[in-house]
């Protein structure tokens, strides 16, 4: 098939979003006499650390509380619950929050807790609005008294009922509601407390119905299944076991999460399990539940959160509680409206993990994804393990979608968990991979001197200590003289030192170590630096060079005399050995003065071949002449 490529996008360099996946599940809002918890859950390639659950301070029933126990949850990867036992029902009432952190990003999820035995009970947790609509808040009289109803917002008496007139349902109704319209409402009758009131949460959008945007002037996407648009971000709010971009995917019974890969563990699903996402979304049920206990099924032919939503199956579909329409072959859709195999939700293929990198390389991590319809490329995500989210530099579509993200130079603080993240109309996918920045090494201290001489340096490497990360692959010795404009030169280096050959005398040499680690841009800076410098040249040895007998204890040694001019001190120096010497004397050295040309080598013994050899010294040493052999006499 042909490869499409689709537009370059060059804002890869990511901007922070609201990455951060965040679920409080509130079991048992109404508390009555059954153990009750609230469990507050993210991804699970986040720490536990990012997350917490505390009392609303803002709410008058929770001061001069004791503080909440918080535990991990055993059954989730990232998630922190609080559990009420039964006696403890009365410390449980009141609000709460479950709260996310990522980079400088905080996310709170709101929810209460309100006693079983209170006087009304609203109709809902929370009630959502766009603004501008007309809303009523609703309390149901459980028990009839001889008393006026009072309405509270946020803690300050707005309404009263008198005794007599109390309906069977208490409202307060804003026809057109605006957002400082938002908060807590509660009811109770007069003679009643903060603990025998009923609690409800009015959120309000800040924007019209279907709008989004700091002005609210741009379209939200269709958010079916009763999903919510969010007025920040344009994108659905998926209810409990809904996903996708407009919340089509249905995922089953007792699952949940924007991946729906989260399920309720319990031997009943989800039932008696309250869910909050972030504002504006608010609580509901899970799909297939009703009830301010989530404890009532769906009536045939509704489905989803709350069961408010209605089948109207066509072409043979029949109505499922948990997804709605589950249609007959070669129809999708909805209501199964729509000809054709159903869309296949993305799934993410092939994704490198782990990854290790050196630090300042570029990065350019690839995402492939296939699905019916194909992602576009607006919709993949590439997550940094600090929550930054990049867009794709690049996009190739053929049978599979490969989306590929550049990072100009990753740092070491990038190491941990990046995610890749896809998400059309057919559902969402999510893969976490770990990527490790090392830095490459650079030695500790400078090399060495080890030996040197007018045309050679051994050099100890010196680098078993160093900065940064190992393991060593490759060690390469840098050098060049001191005093010339001239690029550094190198060699390769095995083991702890290293002889330099065929340099120039008397001439200063700079050397350092420069470390490489394996992968692209492992070559670490060079250390530190050391310089040393080559002795002079030795003087030739001198010509005219004889040795003859003198007597029977003496030979004469001569030579034609120096012709040197040098500020330098000059000595001669002569050594002489006995060829037959079994290697028990050693040889003799004796030093002239560089003006002398001969030398009487006296105290031999008679009738012995001796060696001789010369070289002339100045400050640094010369090169010794061949060696000449002579015979004292005989006595």
């Amino acid at each position: 098939s042909a490869v499409k490529f689709f537009h370059l996008l060059l804002f890869s360099l990511g901007k922070v979003e609201a990455a951060l996946d965040l679920i409080l599940i509130n079991s048992f809002p109404l508390v009555g006499n059954s153990e009750t918890s609230l469990i507050c859950i993210t991804s699970k390639w986040r720490s536990r650390e990012s997350i917490t659950i505390d009392r609303d301070q803002e709410d008058v029933t929770n001061q001069h509380r004791e503080p909440l126990e918080v535990n991990e949850d055993s059954k989730r990867a990232t998630a922190k619950t609080v559990v009420w036992k039964r006696e403890q029902a009365s410390e449980t009432i009141g609000a709460y929050y479950c709260e996310g952190k990522l980079k400088d990003e905080v996310t709170r999820i709101h929810t209460m807790k309100m006693p079983l035995g209170a006087s009304f009970h609203p109709v809902a947790l929370t009630v959502t609005a766009n603004k501008g609509e007309h809303v009523n808040i609703s309390f149901i009289r459980m028990a009839a008294k001889e008393e006026d109803a009072v309405i509270y917002k946020n803690g300050s008496f707005i309404h009263s009922v008198p005794r007599h007139e109390v309906p069977g349902e208490l409202e307060v109704s804003y026809p057109q509601v605006q957002p400082q319209d938002a908060g807590v409402y509660s009811a109770r009758y007069i003679g009643g407390n903060l603990f025998t009131s009923a609690y409800t949460r009015l959120i309000v959008r800040r924007c019209e119905a279907q709008k989004w945007g700091p002005s609210c002037s741009s379209h939200c996407p269709s958010c079916t299944n009763n999903g919510i648009c969010h007025e920040d971000t344009g994108e659905c709010i998926c209810p409990p076991g809904f996903m996708g971009k407009t919340c089509e995917k249905a995922c089953g019974a007792n699952t949940f999460g924007k991946t729906c890969e989260e399920s309720c563990k319990e031997n009943y699903g989800c039932r008696n399990y309250m869910f909050c996402l972030p504002d504006p979304y608010g609580c509901s049920c899970a799909t297939g539940w009703m009830g301010l206990e989530c404890d009532k099924e769906c009536k045939p032919g509704f489905y989803g959160s709350d069961c408010k939503l209605k089948c109207n199956c066509h072409n043979r579909g029949t109505c499922d509680r948990f997804k709605g329409c589950i249609c007959s072959l070669g129809w999708h859709g909805l209501q199964c409206e729509k000809e054709g195999s159903a869309d296949l939700s993305p799934q993410i293929e092939n994704l490198l993990d782990p990854v290790e990198l050196n630090s300042g390389v570029e990065f350019k991590p690839f995402c492939i994804a296939t699905g019916m319809p194909l992602p576009k490329s607006e919709e993949f995500k590439l997550l940094k393990q600090d929550g930054t989210v990049l867009r794709p530099a690049l996009i190739v579509t053929s049978n599979r979608s490969e989306a590929m993200f550049t990072i100009n130079r990753i740092q070491p603080r990038d190491t941990g968990t990046w995610v890749c993240s896809v998400q059309t109309v057919a559902g969402m996918a999510e893969k976490p991979f770990q990527v490790t920045v090392k830095v490459p090494p650079v030695p500790q201290y400078a090399p060495r001197l080890t030996d040197s001489g007018h045309n050679f340096l051994i050099i100890d490497i010196n680098a078993e200590l160093h900065l940064g990360d190992g393991p060593v692959v490759s060690t390469k010795l840098l050098y060049k003289p001191a005093k010339r404009y001239q690029s550094w030169m190198s060699v390769e280096v095995k083991g702890t030192t290293k002889r330099l050959d065929n340099l120039e005398p008397k001439t200063e040499y700079q050397f350092c170590v420069q470390l490489s680690r394996q992968g692209e841009g492992g070559e670490g800076h060079p250390g530190p630096q050391a310089s040393f410098t080559t002795a002079a040249l030795g003087l030739p040895p001198p010509e005219g060079l004889t040795l003859f007998p003198k007597s029977m204890t003496s030979l004469n040694l001569s030579w034609h005399p120096l012709t040197l001019r040098t500020e330098d001190d000059i000595r001669v120096e002569v050594e002489r050995k006995s060829v037959n010497d079994n290697g028990d004397e050693s040889s003799v050295i004796t030093q002239v003065p560089g003006n002398m040309s001969t030398l009487i080598i006296k105290d031999l013994e008679p009738r012995q071949q001796y060696m001789c050899r010369v070289r002339v010294n100045t400050r640094s040493q010369g090169e010794w002449s061949n060696y000449l052999y002579a015979w004292t006499f005989s006595d």
